[in-house]
């Protein structure tokens, strides 16, 4: 649909960073559904209609959202209402603007559904205690909403330097043959002078000591500096020692960037989250950046 105004005849869109929230969820959670409206217009309103199991369609406005990566963008999000086990939530997301509704998602002007999940998964440790009966005297759920943008993906290419078994543990020194992030604002080589100084433990996990510099097209120099762990499996420590690399593990990371460049000092406060695989035959690197962002506590709109 178009804005009718004099001004501008542009097509009015809603767009989504990640997926929105469909299907089951774990209950007890309120699904965050976040999206960008373009073009920028200082009358966009984006509302969430809704409905619980079925009744009546109630209106939740969004808040607007400001991050450093999403200049000359439009984003909002709002929270939908935390979801009990087995009951469900219909919504969609209205552009509106003086009063005349531009665009939908879904684009159809349909439903999407989140259903609170009544058998949520246990954590891998999880186990019963005696004490369990008695009620805890901090709170056990979440109480901060929150963002999680992606901000890159992450390739490199490594050579290996086998240290060996030292007192550590067996220790591999990757270093970068090359690279390359990209995401919605940065696109950068990676630098031959960096890598990760990894000390595997005898139980397969990695541990992670990433130093890379990125370089981008404005000659900017970023520091991406990482711990995280990398999990070879349990018979990972002997493979690896008698020189066996195989399959596409994952890793977690977590970046942290320096620069003293002015255009991306913004960087300097940003504390990543990385998930990923390595393909060890190639021994290449393929990793998702997000930048977490702590929001308004749950439960405040």
């Amino acid at each position: 649909m178009t804005d009718g105004s004099a001004l501008s005849r542009q097509a009015a869109l809603l767009f989504v960073r990640d997926n929105l929230p469909s299907g089951a969820v774990p209950s007890g959670t309120a699904p965050l559904v976040v999206v960008g409206a373009t073009p920028i217009h200082p009358s966009n309103a984006v509302l969430v209609q809704m409905r619980r199991d079925g009744g009546h369609t109630t209106c939740l406005r969004t808040v607007p959202v400001g991050a450093p990566f999403q200049a000359a963008k439009q984003w909002y999000r709002a929270a939908l209402p935390t979801l009990d086990a087995g009951h469900r939530i219909d919504y969609r997301v209205e552009l509106i603007r003086a009063g005349q509704r531009l665009a939908t998602l879904p684009t159809d002007g349909s439903w999407l559904t989140v259903i609170g999940d009544p058998d949520p998964v246990s954590l891998p440790e999880e186990r019963s205690s005696p004490h369990s009966a008695v009620a805890p005297s901090f709170p056990g759920a979440p109480r901060w909403n929150y963002d999680l943008v992606f901000f890159a993906a992450l390739t490199i290419n490594l050579r290996p330097e086998i240290l060996g078994d030292t007192p550590d543990g067996y220790r591999i020194s990757f270093f970068v043959d090359d690279g390359r992030v990209v995401g919605p604002r940065i696109d950068a080589v990676v630098r031959r002078d960096g890598g990760d100084w990894m000390c595997i433990r005898r139980d397969g996990i990695g541990l992670i000591d990433v130093r890379i510099t990125y370089e981008t097209a404005d000659g900017a120099l970023i520091l991406d500096r990482a711990g995280g762990f990398f999990d070879l499996g349990p018979d990972g420590y002997a493979k690896v020692a008698a020189g066996q690399f195989t399959g596409t593990p994952p890793f977690y990371a977590t970046p942290t960037f320096l620069t003293a460049h002015p255009d991306w000092k913004w960087l300097n406060r940003c504390q990543g989250f990385g998930i990923g695989r390595v393909v060890m035959e190639d021994l290449r690197v393929e990793c998702d950046i997000y930048i977490p962002q702590v929001r308004e506590r749950r439960g405040d709109g």
